[in-house]
């Protein structure tokens, strides 16, 4: 049976672990296995045992969080199941069930959100050194990888060398190395939403000032402490299947019937359906 990897990717805690518990809580354990990568080792509430028994010291913005992210592909491939390889971070929280998900992902896709290719320079103009410009692209972190490009980039790691001083590396390393691979082939191989587009498109949502959204963060990147009834009930009729940045406390504002209804149970509410 098919399954897909869900690699957390955290600080110290999942803010909303819980949540995440029961979201997998009535799932065939046959559909599905978790990873965690740590950078501060604190007891998890229900998640304790996915921990990976090591984990890569990583900093901010620094090709450190690619090499954990391979890290923690070596270790999701040992399980010939796993189909694809969802990236999570620990501030995120589920937008559609465990079922639907599982059923709309397609093997042969990877799915990312990409960047203007423009957006790339000046960060990463040491990578010019090895590939050609036409092949720098940039993408959101937080993609879904199936089986056959994550084997391709955990073999084919000269990646790490183009980007290794470049800033933000985990966001240009995946697309431009896929990039570099397939060439004008790319669009056959993967799935992708443009910044450009509203957010919630993406797999992952983030609220970044200057987006075209209903709801539009006013500075930077919105964390999350609240979020009204109507941005809830339209991420969820969205086509996202995540969330972030949400923090502890909004929790009051995401734990409502209508939502852990649809997200645990995929009972489809008539308040947004």
């Amino acid at each position: 049976m098919n399954k897909i990897a869900f690699i957390f990717l955290i600080y110290n805690v999942i803010n909303h672990e819980e949540l995440w518990h029961m979201f997998f809580s009535n799932i065939d354990k046959e559909k599905y296995n978790i990873y965690i990568h740590y950078k501060y080792d604190e007891r998890l509430d229900f998640f304790e045992e996915y921990k990976v028994q090591k984990n890569i010291p990583t900093k901010y913005a620094d090709i450190s969080i690619v090499k954990a992210q391979n890290f923690m592909l070596t270790e999701a491939l040992k399980d010939k199941n796993n189909t694809h390889f969802i990236f999570i971070s620990g501030s995120c929280i589920p937008l559609k069930p465990f079922h639907h998900i599982y059923n709309n992902l397609e093997e042969q896709y990877s799915y990312f959100h990409i960047a203007n290719p423009e957006e790339c320079l000046p960060d990463c103009i040491d990578a010019l050194s090895y590939i050609d410009i036409k092949y720098l692209n940039k993408a959101s972190q937080w993609c879904i990888l199936n089986r056959k490009h994550s084997e391709l980039l955990v073999n084919n790691n000269e990646y790490i060398e183009w980007f290794k001083s470049s800033y933000a590396a985990d966001e240009l390393c995946y697309i431009t190395y896929l990039s570099y691979t397939y060439g004008d082939r790319l669009g056959e191989e993967i799935k992708a939403t443009s910044y450009n587009s509203p957010p919630e498109i993406a797999t992952t949502f983030a609220n970044w000032e200057g987006m075209d959204y209903k709801y539009v963060s006013q500075k930077e990147l919105k964390n999350y402490i609240h979020i009204t009834q109507a941005e809830l009930i339209h991420l969820l009729k969205s086509p996202c299947f995540f969330g972030r940045k949400f923090k502890p406390i909004a929790a009051h504002s995401i734990n409502k019937d209508f939502y852990l209804d649809y997200i645990i149970k995929n009972i489809k509410d008539k308040t947004f359906y």
